[in-house]
């Protein structure tokens, strides 16, 4: 109890502007060594300066630089560490590399002044200096204060600026040297996402146009939209941050947000397309719709509770990637269960449907792919990827399979009349007319729960013979659903026919009263009120273009 009460005291007492290249903070704990800042700096290029004020009578106080090899870091601080005294912890200091500096007078080259204070008759020491680093890479240096002879613990006030480089230097000066060139990326990969969404907009518009603009096309222009506001506030942070120091936090936190909200919306896209919705149904079984719903639920609960985690639990002394924890591995195996899901559902989807193999097999092949890449990504940077170049090496990666994998959705799904991958044959309206008349309702051989087997439009074999769209008025009984069906056989008279000239004659029956008249063929009641459907000149159209 008494360590945990020390730790949240020195936890509570630290007052810092945030994890940025400029760090000013409050430290106030009863242990006799404690962790500060951590920073990736350039051989010859990096350089620490450092400001602090400390009371005289918690003098005297020690800086410790440590960088990141087995013999230094790691023994000191973590789960692997085997030394636990503050006397341990300096011993692997080296002294002659400047690793150690003691802040008093008594230290010329520690920059430290002693000044009174009359109003309580107090002394501090204010120690002001600098210090270049000379490495044979870029490395990771921990920065620590130190006091193993103090009985009260640690007391300071402390002004940090970490840079890399030259003031002049803007893509440099602020950055850690595993964050090189992060601003550069992210900016490209805005504009070509900014390009993707205006492209999805208008082959929103085609399709709108076509009556053919479906929920999953929706979800995938929402996916789009989500991605590219994303980078955009990463961007955004970036640039600040490298203007200042400081950084956007909570803009960066809420474009990482947005960004795993349109990697959920693309995942849930191609799950709901495997299982064939809106290309081969208009709805999904109850049970289906409860698994994906439950999955879904799933990953957004994984994620919210991986980014709490960070901000919560993750300890800035040690150089963590977001998915290292156990969060960041239930994401892993999620997203392996919904790549078996996508499996499943496209097999059966694609035994049934072969017709519509000319998209489910690009689809498929590509997008398993893409399933793959995320955990394999998540697994190589937590074990594999060298820990002072994975924050470029991954944010690179991640933001290319997401492009990558907008991008081939939409070629697929573009309406071109070259495109024979094109998955769509069923119209909106249709499902709208299936949908307001009854959950039966048919459309010619189309039903909610299973579309007409067409590749896309008009069957070749009758691209020229135009069903028409006939309702059903007869009277029916109460139990079974009026129905929508196609049909070429029966048309409305344009004319009716003429009445017998007898009043008690039936119209058309064949008997006249006059000689030479000529009779005219049996009148058959219609049966139903029948109307072209609009669609058919569409769809034939359609077919004309991919076909000619």
């Amino acid at each position: 109890m008494a360590a945990m009460a020390k730790y949240l005291v020195f936890i509570l007492s630290i007052i810092s502007i945030g994890q940025t290249k400029y760090m000013e903070g409050e430290l106030k704990t009863g242990d006799n060594w404690a962790f500060l800042a951590r920073f990736c700096f350039l051989s010859l290029h990096g350089k620490f300066e450092y400001d602090i004020e400390y009371p005289e009578a918690y003098a005297t106080e020690n800086l410790d630089l440590y960088y990141d090899t087995v013999t230094q870091w790691p023994r000191v601080y973590g789960d692997s560490s085997n030394l636990t005294s503050c006397k341990e912890k300096e011993s692997v200091l080296q002294v002659e590399n400047n690793q150690f500096i003691n802040l008093t007078t008594d230290t010329v080259y520690s920059g430290c002044q002693r000044h009174y204070v009359p109003v309580d008759n107090s002394s501090f020491f204010r120690c002001r200096g600098s210090r270049n680093f000379k490495t044979a890479r870029e490395r990771w240096w921990f920065v620590a204060i130190s006091n193993c002879q103090s009985a009260k613990g640690l007391k300071l006030r402390y002004k940090f600026w970490l840079t890399n480089g030259e003031p002049w230097d803007f893509l440099h000066y602020h950055y850690s040297a595993d964050e090189f060139y992060i601003l550069p990326i992210l900016m490209v990969y805005g504009f070509l996402n900014l390009l993707l969404l205006v492209m999805t907009f208008r082959s929103a518009v085609q399709l709108r146009s076509r009556q053919l603009l479906h929920t999953t096309f929706k979800l995938f222009w929402s996916s789009v939209l989500l991605q590219t506001f994303g980078v955009f506030l990463l961007s955004l942070s970036y640039l600040s941050y490298g203007m200042n120091g400081y950084g956007l936090p909570n803009g960066k936190l809420l474009g990482r947000i947005l960004e795993s909200a349109s990697e959920i919306t693309f995942l849930l896209l191609l799950i709901l397309l495997a299982k064939g919705y809106t290309v081969t149904r208009a709805r999904l079984r109850q049970m289906s719709t409860i698994k994906v719903t439950i999955f879904i639920c799933a990953y957004v609960i994984m994620y919210m509770a991986l980014f709490l985690c960070e901000k919560l639990y993750f300890d800035p002394g040690k150089v963590l990637y977001l998915y290292e924890s156990s969060f960041g591995y239930g994401l892993v195996i999620l997203r392996m269960v919904g790549w078996l899901i996508f499996i499943y559902a496209t097999f059966f989807t694609l035994k049934h449907y072969p017709e519509k193999g000319g998209f489910y097999y690009p689809f498929f092949c590509f997008y398993t792919l893409w399933f793959v890449a995320s955990p394999a990504i998540i697994v190589l940077g937590n074990n594999l990827i060298a820990k002072w170049v994975r924050e470029k090496v991954v944010s690179s990666v991640e933001h290319c399979v997401a492009l990558v994998g907008h991008t081939v959705f939409l070629i697929l799904t573009r309406p071109s009349a070259h495109n024979k991958n094109f998955p769509y044959h069923v119209r909106t309206t249709q499902i709208g007319i299936m949908e307001a008349i009854s959950s039966h309702t048919t459309v010619g051989n189309h039903t909610l729960d299973e579309f007409g087997h067409h590749g896309y439009g008009v069957s070749p074999n009758n691209a020229r013979n135009l069903d028409v769209f006939t309702v059903n008025t007869q009277q029916v009984p109460p139990s079974a659903p009026i129905t929508a069906q196609w049909t070429s056989e029966q048309t409305v008279p344009l004319h009716p026919p003429t009445r017998s000239s007898q009043p008690n004659s039936r119209p058309n029956s064949g008997n006249s009263s006059k000689t030479g008249e000529s009779t005219l063929p049996p009148y058959t009641p219609p049966q139903g009120l029948s109307v072209y459907d609009p669609n058919a000149s569409d769809e034939l159209k359609d077919w004309d273009e991919r076909n000619n």
